[in-house]
């Protein structure tokens, strides 16, 4: 659902809500901005921090050259960390040593920072060689950049250590035991939906959600369907889609920290604007999905047609082009 509401948002351009007076917010100052510019440049203002200077020649390979260093020596660090797991393992017993046991025992956090390292080491290569920087320039512009990711930095790991404090305390194994006693087979996929969304926000992880539930569902889903595989199939479906739910709005997700990031875009702002979207989202897929096929309504083929079409009808009744506010208009 989430998927189809992006694609029918992004082609028909209309929002609703607190994003589209966010949209209008935008919009006009964009309109400011580029008429600052203008003055900006007759007045040959100076660069910011991060700027480059006026006449730096702009390369794409000082840009994808770093970013694909990236990423390709944080996969190889995966890769390589998981084989040496692998092989610190007991002879007995030890997985094959292939790539998908690699992943599995890799640690992508490590495999991450190294990559990091090298994407920076790249770029400052790239700029030292192409004589764009002095050295005490290119110092100058990481010290900046480490200031422009330090608050967004500090609240993940809060967030990290929040979630680590939820699991501890079996939050989300009492939400998910309280609510599986006699239940009726058609509610078991929606409640399993709706336990997922509740433990995915909680926690901010839709991993972490899949790995809690999942023990759980699949013993119940198996006894309550009469070891029907359709219905446990319906019952793992769900839990996969209720699970992305905290990983798309969760104030604690990485996910949404790291959007933010991206964006420059607080996070108050962010969660008061996608939050809508994504209740949304997950109240038509709780309804035309999982109770509309539980119910027997249609099949599954036929709940992704109703959750399209009552979408579409939610987009087009609640939906408006953004306009600019009446103050910036005025």
């Amino acid at each position: 659902s989430v998927l189809a509401f992006v694609v029918l948002n992004a082609a028909s351009g209309r929002d609703f809500g607190p994003m589209r007076a966010a949209e209008a917010r935008a919009a006009a100052a964009e309109e400011g901005e580029a008429a600052a510019e203008e003055a900006r440049e007759e007045e040959a203002e100076a660069p910011g921090a991060l700027d480059p200077t006026p006449g730096t020649p702009l390369r794409a390979v000082n840009a994808l050259l770093p970013f694909g260093m990236v990423m390709g020596a944080s996969f190889l660090g995966m890769v390589m960390g998981g084989l040496a797991h692998i092989g610190a393992l007991p002879a007995l017993g030890r997985p094959a040593a292939n790539l998908v046991n690699a992943l599995r025992f890799a640690d992508s956090v490590t495999a991450l920072l190294w990559g990091s390292v090298a994407g920076w080491l790249t770029s400052l290569t790239l700029v030292l060689s192409q004589r764009l920087l002095s050295l005490s320039e290119a110092m100058d512009a990481w010290t900046n950049g480490i200031k422009e990711v330090l608050e967004p930095t500090l609240v993940l790991l809060l967030a990290w250590a929040l979630g680590e404090v939820i699991r501890d305390v079996g939050t989300a194994e009492f939400i998910a035991t309280s609510l599986q006693a006699g239940l009726p087979a058609w509610s078991l996929p929606a409640l399993i939906s709706l336990i997922c969304y509740v433990i995915s926000f909680a926690c901010g992880s839709s991993f972490g959600t899949m790995g809690i539930v999942f023990p759980l569902v699949g013993p119940l889903a198996f006894s309550v369907g009469g070891g029907e595989a359709r219905f446990l199939y319906r019952c793992l479906g769900a839990t996969m889609g209720g699970a992305i739910f905290g990983n798309v709005c969760s104030p604690i997700s990485d996910t949404t920290i790291l959007t933010t990031l991206a964006t420059r875009c607080g996070l108050a702002q962010h969660m008061r604007t996608t939050i809508p979207y994504t209740a949304i989202a997950g109240l038509v897929a709780l309804v035309c999905g999982d109770l509309a096929v539980g119910l027997g309504l249609c099949g599954a083929g036929g709940g992704i047609v109703l959750c399209v079409a009552a979408l579409l009808g939610v987009q087009l009744a609640l939906g408006r082009s953004p306009t600019r506010p009446q103050s910036d208009a005025q």
